[in-house]
């Protein structure tokens, strides 16, 4: 439901999200009702509708580097409630959005909840109880906050002290690289994509053809993780997208610079040198 701009009265706002839809699609698909208007921040178009989230303002600027329509919510929302009710009410996937805040929100489900923790940690090798590192590790220019471990001793960390920020990924054979631009999206992909790291390893040095063929693979070899990666996403009223999705942001994710250090030195790229024909067991099946 749509509230004409006259009768909003302003409140404490924080941003929510952004989508990539345009004021003229939302018009199209909504029938919203975009003003034109000028704030300290430059020409923006607004609109104010309520619904299950709350009341929220859409705005889209006229310039860079404001991105999309930035939707905000009441200060004291829960934002992971509100997050939830908007992909449903505006019928938005992961794909529509540029930026969503508070998914360390997400780690904090993961925490409270015993069966969901285990599962991330069983199934999908995102461990929240493996937080140990040496302490020496560090991105030029960046905070790192570990977040989760897998079983070899590899780590997941967030590149930002504040609640959000890209997901660095650090095998414990002295690889690391980014793997994903959130904590949601990196739920998202070690559910969606459980193999990833394989994906990866098996990137012919970062070639998507060769991680979607590792990908087939893959999945033909761990088709009983379906019903897991249901009740995941389900546990975290997380939406995944298809794996083709989930492999095109890891490999752009994984292409952006960053060097992680330690005491031993400089960590290596994520993107492996193999091709799929050099696992003999695809070979047999190919």
């Amino acid at each position: 439901m749509q509230i004409p701009l006259e009768e909003w009265r302003p409140s404490s706002t924080e941003p929510l999200l952004t989508m990539q839809r345009s004021p003229q699609e939302l018009t199209e698909q909504f029938g919203l009702d975009f003003a034109d208007e000028v704030d300290d921040l430059g020409d923006v178009q607004v609109a104010v509708v309520r619904g299950s989230f709350g009341t929220a303002v859409l705005l889209k600027y006229a310039y860079p580097p404001f991105l999309g329509t930035i939707v905000r919510v009441d200060a004291a929302a829960d934002f992971e409630a509100a997050h939830r009710a908007m992909l449903a009410e505006f019928g938005l996937t992961s794909a529509d959005l540029g930026w969503a805040r508070r998914s360390y929100g997400l780690l904090l489900d993961v925490q409270d909840n015993a069966r969901l923790a285990e599962l991330l940690a069983t199934s999908f090798e995102f461990d929240v109880t493996r937080t140990e590192t040496t302490g020496t590790e560090s991105v030029e220019g960046s905070d790192l906050v570990v977040l989760a471990g897998d079983f070899t001793g590899g780590r997941f960390y967030r590149v930002a002290a504040q609640e959000e920020g890209p997901i660095l990924h650090a095998t414990s054979e002295g690889q690391a690289g980014l793997i994903a631009d959130s904590l949601r999206e990196a739920l998202q992909l070690v559910i969606g994509l459980p193999y990833w790291l394989d994906c990866l390893t098996f990137s012919a040095g970062g070639d998507l053809d060769a991680m979607a063929a590792a990908a087939r693979h893959l999945a033909r070899e761990n088709p009983d993780l379906r019903s897991r990666q249901a009740e995941a996403a389900e546990l975290l009223s997380l939406d995944v997208p298809e794996p083709d999705d989930l492999l095109a942001r890891l490999h752009a994710a994984a292409s952006r610079p960053i060097v992680l250090r330690d005491e031993t030195g400089e960590y290596e790229g994520l993107f492996g040198s193999f091709s799929p024909e050099r696992n003999e067991r695809w070979r047999a099946i190919d």
